[in-house]
Formats: structure tokens, C-alpha cells, sequence
């Protein structure tokens, strides 16, 4: 009896560690991948538009490059923004953005390039949403970016942050007739985890939105999460 209950407990041992193991493997190979992208080689990179989630979209999208974007608190949206490089790395762009817009740093996490707010730039609101912990949170396959974002905002521990702050959705959509779709085969059911890690591995793991952004607007007391993607070239399945 007592060699069965010493096995058993071997076992649990070696399943403990096992799993352990897993979970540093995993986390290892997302670090790696975004180390990977923050030195991929860039090339006659020109983009000149009118506000920085105009700017970012069109790096992401343009060049399949993952994108997360927390806007600043006092960005002014007409505000023209220039991403300007002859030759050199996705370090070397974004470092010459962070040094010419002194509000804004990034960072690679989740292996996703994160554009924040530097801390006295920051709307302590939108901090505090990308914080939150969502105890469970599922998309079904060939759902839309409208229809994540209306998930992702409905939800208990998000609506309870918003009304907190007598804030409410935007519900604000610039993507004109087109409605910008995850994937058809696209899926995601998470528990426990916080609202900017769900926003981080949809765009690391759709096959078409690669941007997500987030902003308050003070006039009318609304939070805008958005995800922007490219368009489904509808003769390949996803």
C-alpha cells in the first residue's frame, strides 16, 4: 500500500512539473515569435496619414504586422503622423516613431507589438478596461469584428468597469459596407484571462484582423475597442 501511495505521488510529481514545463515552452515560443517581429526587416516603408490609428492600421495591415494601440488621452485625431524608413528594422520604425512622438513608447508582448501611452499620457479609464480579468469568453467561427467587440464589451467584469465610470460602447463603425470578419474559421474560448491578452491573440491568431485599438471620448462619455482587418479574399477559405 504504502509503495502504491509513493508511485502515485511520483507520477503526480512528474504530471506537475510536465505541465509546467508546457506552460514555460508555450510562453517561450510566443517571447520568441515576438522577438522574431520586432526585428523583422523593413524596407521604403512611406506612410503619411491623418491620426496615429489611421497610421498603425495601415503599417498592420499593409505589412501583416500585428498591432495593438492604446490611444492617448489627449490625441488630437486631426494630427498628421508620418512612419518614414529606407531600410533598417520594425525596432528601428517604431523607435523613430516613440522619438518623435514623445507621448507614445511599444513594446512586444504576447507577441504583439504594443503602441501605448507613456504613464502622464495615459486615460487611467482605459488602463484599468485592458486590466480587467474576464473569468470566461468565447467566439464562435465566422464571427465579425463588430460582433467581438459587442461580445467583448458586454461582458460582466467590462460592463462593470463602464458603468463605474458612467461611460457606455461607442458602437462607432468606419469600415463603411464592409464588416470586417475574424476568419471563417477563426474560434476563441479563454477563461481567466485580461481583456488586453484576448485582444493580443485575436490578432496574433486571425488570419485577417491584425489591429486592435482602444480610445475614450470625452465629449460623449464612450470607450471605442476596435479590431481593423483586411478584407477576405472570399475564393480561399480561412
Amino acid at each position: 500500500m504504502i509503495k502504491i501511495m509513493l508511485r502515485l505521488a511520483v507520477y503526480g510529481i512528474v504530471m506537475l512539473f510536465g505541465a509546467t514545463s508546457l506552460v514555460w515552452a508555450q510562453e517561450s515560443a510566443v517571447a520568441r515569435k515576438g522577438s522574431d517581429l520586432a526585428v523583422r526587416q523593413l524596407e521604403n516603408v512611406r506612410i503619411e496619414e491623418q491620426s496615429v490609428e489611421a497610421l498603425f492600421s495601415r503599417l498592420s495591415l499593409s505589412y501583416d504586422i500585428p498591432i495593438g494601440l492604446e490611444i492617448a488621452s489627449h490625441d488630437n485625431e486631426t494630427d498628421t503622423y508620418v512612419l518614414d524608413l529606407k531600410r533598417g528594422t520594425l525596432k528601428d520604425l517604431l523607435s523613430q516613431f516613440a522619438k518623435q512622438n514623445s507621448q507614445y513608447t511599444w513594446e512586444v508582448k504576447d507577441g504583439v507589438i504594443n503602441i501605448f501611452p507613456k504613464q502622464n499620457y495615459r486615460d487611467f479609464v482605459l488602463d484599468e478596461l485592458l486590466r480587467v480579468q474576464i473569468s470566461k469568453f468565447s467566439v464562435p467561427e465566422n464571427s465579425s469584428c463588430f460582433a467581438f467587440e459587442e461580445s467583448l464589451t458586454n461582458a460582466v467584469e467590462v460592463r462593470k468597469i463602464l458603468q463605474s465610470y458612467g461611460l457606455s460602447r461607442s458602437g462607432l463603425n468606419f469600415s463603411g459596407a464592409y464588416f470586417p470578419q475574424l476568419g471563417r474559421q477563426f474560434k476563441l474560448d479563454v477563461t481567466d484571462m485580461m481583456v488586453k491578452t484576448i485582444l493580443n491573440k485575436v490578432i496574433r491568431e486571425s488570419p485577417l484582423a491584425k489591429i486592435w485599438l482602444i480610445k475614450k471620448y470625452n465629449v460623449s462619455g464612450t470607450v471605442d475597442i476596435r479590431l481593423n482587418a483586411r478584407q477576405e479574399d472570399l475564393s480561399i477559405r480561412q
